[in-house]
């Protein structure tokens, strides 16, 4: 007999919900040109919109949820006790794998440095830079995940919003955001605040879900009649949807250039939760989710299939770039000045 949870069952260690009312989502402009211009695409767990700029491309959520960067500030017990297999060494975590290859890519243009990552949550991916020799400190505004990144990887972590840490101007050889930049309300701002504790010859790693990617799911199940619409684009925490073209403007934009654009391999998220009612953090067995698998890494090289012969990159379910800054680059005088709003990582 198959054994079902119910969505009110289910343990998180988040503040996330499954339906959102009118009240708690409101109407913003394209975080990366400012038209209030639209296409509306979808709507997520209730009144969550999901739209595509018709000046800039750009797929968003609005409207969007009032504080999404809160819904990871939850209870420590409860991420203590989904992680509990990794930090007592019995179990490995399910990205790691996902965390060496990315590490590895960032080594081959800076193997060595002050490395910040920006949104460490438990500080999974941190403890594996720090393995591989890099000066490592992170960034984490949540405090109960900041506290168990600290005290179980004893890992150096300010709670704070990235803008509100003072590092020194041009003291940073490498800033990672993987799995954050998606998160970010204020994506100009948090660009404009790494430039500057960021060195000349530094770069930035960001690695993002590919919009076109999750558009090529939401058309797929919409034309043949399914309803998987349901968190196709995670917009009650994803705020941006980035692709290539999109990510290049905001970089451009911003005194950023792509240095590289890689496909990094494909995440398998764990299947626990869809048994025991629990987001385990360590990976499930082959057999458990082999469809799945098998599905996500064939979508993972007809990708790289795309990229070869210069095609639009739709069945890559993530982007990777490395980025440098633009030299001489002068922002312009006209720059909004606003708060910065930096979410952790999701796992």
């Amino acid at each position: 007999m198959e054994l079902k949870i119910n969505q009110n069952e289910k343990i998180h260690g988040g503040m996330q919900k499954d339906f959102y009312q009118l009240n708690e989502v409101q109407s913003c402009p394209c975080p990366l040109c400012g038209s209030d211009q639209f296409d509306a695409i979808c709507k997520e767990r209730g009144h969550i919109g999901v739209v595509k700029c018709k000046d800039c491309e750009l797929i968003y959520a609005n409207p969007r949820v009032i504080g999404s960067e809160l819904n990871y500030h939850g209870e420590a017990s409860l991420y203590m006790d989904e992680a509990r297999l990794i930090f007592k060494g019995l179990k490995t975590h399910h990205r790691d794998r996902n965390y060496e290859f990315e590490i590895n890519e960032i080594k081959k243009h800076k193997n060595h440095g002050k490395f910040l990552d920006i949104g460490t949550n438990m500080g999974f991916f941190l403890r594996k830079a720090r393995r591989h020799g890099f000066d490592v400190v992170g960034v984490e505004p949540s405090p109960s995940l900041s506290k168990i990144a600290t005290e179980q990887f004893y890992l150096k972590i300010h709670t704070s919003y990235f803008e509100s840490v003072d590092f020194a101007p041009k003291s940073i050889d490498v800033i990672t955001m993987i799995d954050v930049f998606e998160h970010v309300n204020n994506p100009k701002e948090l660009l404009n605040a790494a430039s500057k504790v960021l060195k000349d010859d530094g770069i930035i790693c960001v690695k993002v879900p590919n919009g076109n990617y999750n558009l090529l799911k939401y058309k797929l199940s919409k034309n043949t009649g399914k309803d998987f619409n349901y968190d196709i684009f995670n917009a009650y925490e994803h705020v941006a949807h980035y692709t290539p073209e999109t990510m290049k403007k905001m970089l451009e934009k911003n005194g950023f250039k792509i240095k590289k654009m890689i496909l990094p391999i494909p995440i398998h998220l764990p299947v626990w939760e869809e048994l025991t009612g629990h987001y385990y953090q360590y990976p499930s067995p082959f057999l458990m989710d082999w469809k799945r698998i098998i599905l996500r890494n064939l979508f993972y090289y007809t990708g790289k299939v795309q990229r070869f012969f210069g095609m639009k990159i739709t069945f890559a379910p993530d982007l990777m770039f490395i980025i440098e800054k633009i030299r001489y680059y002068k922002p312009a005088f006209h720059e909004i000045k606003s708060p910065l709003i930096v979410r952790q990582r999701v796992f």
